[in-house]
């Protein structure tokens, strides 16, 4: 006797279309990230060439401010993806 095909819910369909487009979301968010530390390296680097009496202070403050974006950024792309293997974000 032949096995009748699955049916797929639409609440499934939807759900799957959710989860790609939170994935979608997360990559985006990724991309931000990484271009966020590209440009910020690159403040740094010419805050240090400056050669200002300040510039080593001058570039860590860059440093730290970079690292709390990437901070944040990163946190919001475990909350998508979390969300997108259907789990619950904290």
């Amino acid at each position: 006797m032949a096995q009748p095909n699955p049916i797929i819910l639409p609440e499934n369909a939807e759900t799957a279309q959710l989860r790609a487009e939170i994935q979608r979301m997360a990559d985006m968010v990724s991309g931000v990230v990484r271009q966020t530390a590209i440009d910020g390296i690159n403040a740094a680097m010419a805050v240090a060439a400056s050669g200002a009496m300040t510039a080593p202070k001058d570039a860590d403050k860059v440093a730290h401010q970079i690292l709390e974006r990437a901070s944040v950024m990163q946190s919001e792309i475990d909350r998508f993806l979390a969300i997108a293997n259907g789990r619950h974000a904290a």
